[in-house]
């Protein structure tokens, strides 16, 4: 009986957030109430606050759950991909499984409308930190498995990642759509490009690269599972 209340209990949180991710990405979080949340996840309002104590509990569970979501994501896309322990593979995968989850698209691009008066506490918090796959540490195992060039620092090519990065979410913002390729025309370009300006003049093993990542997907694991269990002792 304690299973099946327990398995029940997971069955409407995840009902509870899948209806506020629906609306907040649509509408943004500060237009989405708690009753639209409630109705369209076909629950009461007192039901969800038996699982979050507020709104931005509730908001905060959902950029964990989204954030996991990328990461497997990612990490299929990467196992799948015979090439993808090369840091110019993994790179746009992750760019790619960021790009197609609507909620971790807003956090990267900084998006206001959907973000609302949330996104001041968002962009400086560990989660997003902890959640960058390709910081120093990282870099600096594909270095070591010789799977990136060795005579520019991990500081200066963790940096030259992340302004493309934010350059790729950002232009967006900027350049209108008809001048802006597609992904399935922008990811190869964008690995060629990876590739020609970082890779080392010697052969690479993208099994070592996997590994590399394998290291780093159960540490984020962990880390997003450390969270969940600090956000359920928030709710007691």
């Amino acid at each position: 009986m304690a299973d099946e209340d327990a398995q029940r209990r997971a069955q409407r949180e995840a009902r509870i957030l899948g209806a506020a991710n629906t609306l907040i990405t649509h509408y943004g979080y500060d237009k989405t109430t708690m009753d639209d949340i409630a109705g369209e996840a076909g629950v009461s309002k007192g039901a969800i606050y038996l699982h979050f104590k507020s709104k931005e509990a509730l908001f905060e569970a959902l950029i964990l759950r989204e954030s996991e979501r990328v990461m497997e994501d990612m990490f299929e896309r990467i196992e799948a991909d015979p090439e993808g322990g090369t840091l110019f593979q993994l790179y746009t995968h992750a760019l790619v499984a960021a790009i197609s989850n609507p909620l971790i698209r807003a956090l990267f691009t900084r998006d206001r409308r959907v973000l609302g008066d949330f996104q001041r506490r968002m962009v400086s918090t560990e989660t997003m930190q902890q959640g960058m796959i390709f910081g120093r540490d990282f870099i600096l195992h594909l270095q070591d498995a010789g799977l990136v060039r060795r005579d520019l620092s991990a500081e200066t090519i963790t940096y030259l990642l992340a302004y493309m990065r934010m350059g790729f979410f950002m232009s967006e913002n900027v350049l209108p759509p008809e001048h802006t390729p597609s992904l399935d025309v922008m990811m190869p370009a964008m690995a060629t490009m990876l590739s020609t300006g970082l890779a080392p003049g010697e052969g690479h093993d993208s099994e070592a690269g996997k590994a590399i990542v394998r290291g780093y997907v159960e540490q984020m694991r962990a880390v997003l599972k450390a969270y969940r269990a600090q956000a359920a002792e928030r709710q007691k």
